[in-house]
């Protein structure tokens, strides 16, 4: 309808009592006109002040009349004609006459009515008949609401503990109807609430599949909430983006959101898995993303970006991360240390054929090993290390394997026969370990395996130091420099001739084959050479390029508790113009500059100067983060962007428990959904012990 200006008017038109019962609860909400009317009689005239003095008075401008607001809206059945329908226009009397209309029955009973209407409906306040009927829905509303609350928590139960729902048979004479069901029958031998539903109700019974998937939908949309919100009330978040192929074969994105929230501890939250099957390339990535994330406000609060991949691999103009930066400028894309040297040393690995058939093979070895603890018995009787357990996708582990290998390689060698030798292996066994002989054997294999031996050897010793010394950005500076020199360094000719010497006195040279036997014409020395040099030209092209932005993470220097001492006497000036390059628009500068020196300065405000989340609690404990926002925000800002791989690793973990084999079919939204409520359990619980827990599940449900 239109505006307050011209209500009365629209109303004279068409009577109040023919709209629609939105429109008219609109109408009470929007109120009455209040505009001047242009009524003048001999030496008298209409005056706004009556507005005020009259708190149920309106008037049209059209029929220059003025009306009674409750009364012109209700209509009462009879009386009050003219105030309701004709309009009151003289002015001589007007003081007389509103005062006796505003005693009257009529007024007072369109007052009464017009306050109720929104909150009773008239008719069932009338009609005896109709507000038993609503009574007993009230009651139907309250019996389903406590039946769902039983179904919810069932739900919740399963879906953290990553049990399947349904059963192959979930008829009345199957004997496994699945878990939802046994779960709820069971249950209902001891709920009365539970037990009435089943044997009386006709409609709601609450088992079917489309009820269960309603359920899973409405627990994740509600722990979605929850992270919405607490990514609302945080000044900063970043996210963790990794890809993954299911059982299925579908390309499933991994998002991960980390920040701080108001009680000042570091979260890491799972947002969900994203179907990126349609493209895996950096534009469609993105679309995918930007869909996704709209209602997270990324485009202010998002601060740094994390990838693996090659679909998102760094690119200045059309990589994802250059995608993201270009709406969300603060959008730094970032590493921790460790993790950009894991994606050194992998694509080192994945850079010819060759090291992606050896780094296959090597996994095996481990593999192997894990199924069997018999197998492993041998390993001990041969004086072997135990192979490392941990995921296959993390590349120190994986140098973890090579350094095993390396290290033991005459005692494999025993192992193996040993295995062979007893006759009481079953022939998976057997003809594993004659495979692992013959690589043993192979040249190709041992003298790939001491080249990366040799890299990993002095890796492994950096990878461990800048994981404890991540704050010191100058000194992780030195030592990657340090790594890059040492590479440099085992790329010439007199460390090719020993590892090649190595893997020769083990095996066997390959230029002693007759040529009949050799794969391929060129000299294998040569091969060999060209294959080695492209390793270690591979890991030092990656390592300025994963490296490249140190410069602009100087800042974490500012909150290094082991250099307070040295900025009290110097404050870092390059570091503090560090985030205000990146990130000043987030911060005032001047008031960030003060309570920097204050910290610096004040022994009592640096705590115990322990982890960096101890110190976020500190200052939430001492009431700082509102005595000094800009140093709490500046903390939030570095426990945001301290990105691994960790939260990605897990939900891909999940994944593969979640989506297996026997689990193959399921939907998009069910598996996303299943996932949150598994990976965030302990939010899950903690959502359950609040009051509006089941209201606010409900109300998605």
């Amino acid at each position: 309808m239109a505006d307050n200006a011209n209500i009365v008017d629209l109303i004279l038109a068409k009577p109040f009592e023919s709209l629609p019962y939105e429109e008219k609860l609109r109408i009470k909400q929007q109120g009455r006109s209040t505009h001047k009317i242009d009524l003048v009689q001999s030496n008298r005239s209409f005056q706004l002040s009556w507005y005020d003095k009259v708190s149920w008075l309106t008037g049209s401008a059209v029929t220059k009349k003025m009306y009674c607001w409750p009364c012109l809206l209700m209509k009462p059945s009879h009386g009050c004609v003219v105030w309701s329908k004709v309009g009151f226009g003289d002015l001589s009397n007007f003081d007389r006459a509103y005062k006796r209309h505003e005693k009257s029955n009529e007024h007072v009973r369109s007052c009464a009515r017009l306050s109720c209407m929104g909150k009773i409906k008239v008719e069932h306040a009338i009609n005896e008949g109709a507000r038993i009927q609503v009574a007993k829905h009230n009651e139907t509303v309250k019996q389903n609401r406590a039946f769902l609350k039983r179904l919810i928590d069932v739900t919740s139960l399963l879906g953290r503990q990553e049990l399947s729902f349904r059963g192959r048979d979930e008829s009345s004479e199957s004997s496994n109807k699945g878990n939802y069901r046994e779960f709820t029958e069971t249950l209902a031998k001891y709920d009365s609430v539970l037990s009435a539903q089943f044997e009386s109700s006709t409609v709601f019974s609450g088992m079917s599949q489309t009820i269960q998937n309603d359920l899973i939908f409405a627990l994740a949309a509600t722990v979605s909430d929850e992270i919405r919100d607490e990514i609302q009330d945080a000044p900063f978040f970043g996210w963790q983006v990794d890809e993954t192929t299911d059982i299925s074969c579908r390309a499933q994105l991994s998002v991960i959101v980390r920040y701080v929230d108001s009680a000042g501890q570091i979260q890491e939250r799972f947002i969900g898995f994203l179907d990126v099957s349609g493209g895996r390339d950096s534009r469609s990535v993105f679309d995918v993303l930007n869909e996704n994330m709209q209602g997270y406000n990324f485009k202010d609060k998002l601060v740094a970006q994390t990838y693996d991949g090659a679909a998102v691999m760094p690119s200045a103009l059309n990589g994802l991360q250059a995608k993201v930066k270009a709406i969300a400028p603060s959008a730094m894309f970032v590493h921790c240390y460790a993790h950009r040297l894991n994606l050194v040393l992998s694509q080192g690995a994945k850079c010819l054929p060759e090291c992606r058939i050896f780094f296959a093979s090597l996994s095996g070895f481990a593999n192997f090993f894990s199924k069997s603890t018999k197998r492993t018995s041998f390993l001990e009787c041969a004086g072997c290390s135990r192979f490392p357990r941990n995921a296959p996708t993390r590349w120190n582990f994986t140098s973890r394997i090579v350094s095993t290998v390396a290290n033991n390689y005459d005692g494999l060698l025993q192992t193996f026969d040993n295995i062979i030798a007893d006759t009481t292996m079953d022939d998976d066994t057997l003809d594993g370990a004659k495979g692992f002989v013959r690589k043993l054997d192979d040249f190709e294999f041992v003298f790939m395996l001491y080249t990366f031996e040799q890299i990993f050897s002095e890796t492994d010793v950096v990878f461990d130091i800048v994981q404890q010394r991540a704050m010191d950005v100058l000194y992780c500076k030195k030592i990657i420099e340090s790594v890059l020199a040492f590479v440099k360094e085992k790329r010439s000719e007199g460390a090719f001739q020993a590892v090649y010497a190595k893997a020769a006195d083990l095996t066997s040279d390959p230029r002693d084959e007759p040529m009949r036997k050799r794969r391929l014409t060129q000299d294998p020395q040569e091969r060999f050479r060209n294959l080695y040099m492209a390793i270690l030209d591979n890991i030092l092209e990656q390592i300025p390029q994963r490296f490249s932005n140190l410069e602009s993470m100087l800042f974490l220097e500012l909150v290094n508790p082991g250099k307070f001492d040295d900025m009290r006497r110097a404050f870092p000036e390059e570091a503090f113009q560090s985030v205000l390059k990146s990130y000043g628009r987030h911060f005032d500068s001047g008031r960030l500059r003060s309570e920097l020196q204050v910290l610096y300065s004040d022994q009592d405000l640096q705590g115990n100067r322990g982890k960096l989340c101890d110190y976020l609690v500190f200052l939430k404990d001492m009431e700082l983060d509102s005595a000094m926002p800009q140093l709490y925000k500046l903390f939030s800002l570095v426990a945001t962007i301290g990105a691994t791989s960790a939260g990605v690793e897990r939900s891909f973990s999940c994944l593969k428990r979640l989506k297996s084999y026997t689990r193959n079919t399921m939907g998009q939204g069910r598996l996303s959904s299943l996932a949150l409520l598994a990976i965030e359990r302990t939010l899950v619980k903690s959502l359950e012990k609040t009051p509006s827990w089941y209201d606010r599940v409900t109300e998605h449900f």
